[in-house]
C-alpha cells in the first residue's frame, strides 16, 4: 500500500509536496492528467491524503461561482467520500485566508467554498471518525512561483515585469495588508500535519508568518532590491479585502514554525532578478 494521495500533484504547491515525498510511497493525481476529482479516484488506498486540487483563484471564482463550486466543494466532498470508504487515516485540506474574507466571513465564492468545505472536513470527522486537518494559507510566494497562473501573487507579477524591464504595477492604494510566506514553509506545514501523532478532529489552522506588510511597504523593499524599476498604479482587485494576516501561533504551539523571512525570501525572488538583468 501507498503511504500518500496528493490530489493536485501538478499545481504550484501540490507539486512542491509531492516532490519532498518519498516518491515510492506517493501517488498523484491531477487535472492536467485528465484526473478529474468527480469521477475518478485511485483504487488502492493510502494513509494520508493531502487534498490540495483546486481552482485557487479569487478572481475566477467570482466570475465563475458554479464552476468552482464544482471543483472545489463537490471535488473535496468526493475526496472525503473515498478516504472514508478506503480507510485513509488523515486528510489534510488545503484551505485559504480568503475563508476570513474581511474578517466577518467570506466576500468571494472562492472563499465561501474553502469554508464549507473545512465545515465538511470537520463533519466527517466527527461522524466517521476519518481525522481532518484544514490549513488555511496565506498569500504563498516563492521565486520560481508562476506567472499568471491560479497562485500568481504580486510578487511573482512583479518578477515577470522586472524580467520583461517593464513597470511594476500596485492595484489599489497600497494599503493594502498581507502575509507572505514562502511555499518551502507550506510544504513543511503539510509534512508536519500528516506526522503529528495526535488527531486533530477538523482543527483549522492558519499557516502563515504572523507578521503582515503593506503592499506599499513590499514596493519599497523591492525598490531598494531592483533601484531601476519604475511603478504604475491601477485600480483595486475585485473581492480583495484591506488586510489579510495569519494567527499562526496554534500551529507553532504543536512544533511548527516558518524558517523563510519576507526579507529572505524577496532576496532569492529579486536579487536572482536582478542578476539576470
Amino acid at each position: 500500500m501507498k503511504k500518500y494521495l496528493v490530489t493536485g500533484h501538478k499545481g504550484f504547491i501540490g507539486s512542491r509536496l509531492y516532490g519532498a515525498l518519498p516518491a515510492e510511497e506517493t501517488i498523484g493525481i491531477d487535472l492536467k492528467d485528465g484526473h478529474d476529482l468527480i469521477e475518478q479516484l485511485p483504487d488502492e488506498s493510502v494513509e494520508t491524503v493531502f487534498h490540495m486540487a483546486a481552482l485557487p483563484s479569487v478572481e475566477y471564482s467570482v466570475r465563475n461561482p458554479s464552476y468552482t463550486l464544482k471543483h472545489n466543494v463537490l471535488g473535496t466532498s468526493k475526496v472525503l467520500e473515498w478516504a472514508r470508504k478506503q480507510g485513509v487515516k488523515r486528510v489534510v485540506f488545503s484551505s485559504s485566508a480568503a475563508a476570513y474574507g474581511d474578517g466577518l466571513g467570506p466576500n468571494s465564492p472562492y472563499g465561501l467554498h474553502k469554508l464549507m468545505s473545512e465545515k465538511e472536513c470537520k463533519l466527517y470527522s466527527e461522524l466517521y471518525d476519518l481525522d481532518t486537518v484544514c490549513l488555511r494559507y496565506f498569500n504563498v510566494y516563492s521565486e520560481d512561483q508562476p506567472y499568471g497562473g491560479p497562485y500568481s501573487t504580486i510578487i511573482s507579477a512583479w518578477m515577470e515585469m522586472v524580467r520583461q524591464d517593464k513597470p511594476l504595477r500596485v492595484d489599489g492604494t497600497g494599503e493594502q495588508i498581507r502575509d507572505y510566506i514562502h511555499v518551502e514553509d507550506i510544504v513543511s506545514a503539510n509534512i508536519f500535519c500528516a506526522s503529528y501523532k495526535f488527531k486533530f478532529n477538523g482543527t483549522v489552522y492558519d499557516v502563515g508568518t504572523g507578521t503582515g506588510i503593506t503592499v506599499g511597504e513590499l514596493k519599497e523593499q523591492v525598490s531598494a532590491k531592483v533601484p531601476s524599476v519604475k511603478w504604475v498604479f491601477g485600480p483595486p482587485r475585485s473581492g480583495d479585502v484591506k488586510s489579510s494576516v495569519a494567527s499562526p501561533f496554534s500551529l507553532k504551539r504543536l512544533g511548527w514554525t516558518p524558517r523563510v523571512n519576507i526579507g529572505d525570501g524577496l532576496d532569492r525572488c529579486f536579487i536572482k532578478e536582478k542578476d539576470n538583468e
